[in-house]
């Protein structure tokens, strides 16, 4: 086209036999899902450390009987 249309920014790999759009859409795809996997696990984990740290501060509430 000559350069009429603009470019990409980035390099972008291909496979042989399948178009531009596809490698684009699904280098997409995974940054949205590797994302929201991320978000989730983190999610997980500060939950997790806030029922510890909860039940860290409820067993200095109540002593054991011995």
């Amino acid at each position: 086209m000559g350069g009429f249309f603009p470019s990409f920014p980035f390099y972008v790999p291909d496979s042989p036999g399948t178009p531009l759009w596809w490698d684009i859409s699904f280098w997409l795809f995974q940054l949205v899902v590797m994302s929201a996997l991320l978000l989730t696990l983190r999610r997980w984990a500060i939950r997790a450390d806030l029922d510890r740290e909860e039940a860290y501060q409820e067993s200095l509430r109540t002593p054991e009987k011995s």
